[in-house]
């Protein structure tokens, strides 16, 4: 399988170190890559990248922007959403309620597990890749 980033790449999109387990964001954020490129066809090198460098510099810039959502967002995409820690949207108690924003981040998070972020996108779209990728948004 290809990995468009290392964890050197990530650190400089993110401009601070890569954290533990990075390795695999970025297995799981390369599938996704080639999955919204699987359509376009392009010249590759003998180790399937690209030969034109600025198709693989998008590659590897939307890799690193799917790792870097996930990493802000706290998502393991290998552990799915069972790897989502509960939390307490709402409590109530003798009249007083609190809310807490946490719905709206699970919300994120969720939709963090589904397809790749709107900048992996955009950056993929505006290299001339991710012809055929469909987004409802």
């Amino acid at each position: 399988m290809l990995v468009y980033a290392t964890d050197g790449d990530l650190s400089a999109w993110m401009d601070f170190p890569a954290p533990e387990g990075a390795a695999s964001l970025l297995r799981h954020a390369s599938a996704r890559v080639a999955n919204a490129c699987r359509c376009d066809i392009y010249d590759t090198q003998p180790n399937g990248r690209p030969v034109d460098d600025d198709l693989d510099d998008a590659l590897r810039d939307a890799t690193c922007a799917q790792a870097e959502q996930w990493i802000l967002l706290k998502v393991d995409p290998a552990a799915g959403a069972g790897g989502f820690d509960v939390q307490v949207t709402s409590s109530s108690i003798d009249g007083s309620s609190l809310s807490t924003t946490a719905a709206t981040v699970d919300a994120a998070r969720a939709e963090a597990l589904d397809g790749l972020c709107e900048l992996s996108v955009s950056i993929l779209r505006a290299a001339g890749l991710a012809s055929s990728l469909v987004r409802s948004s």
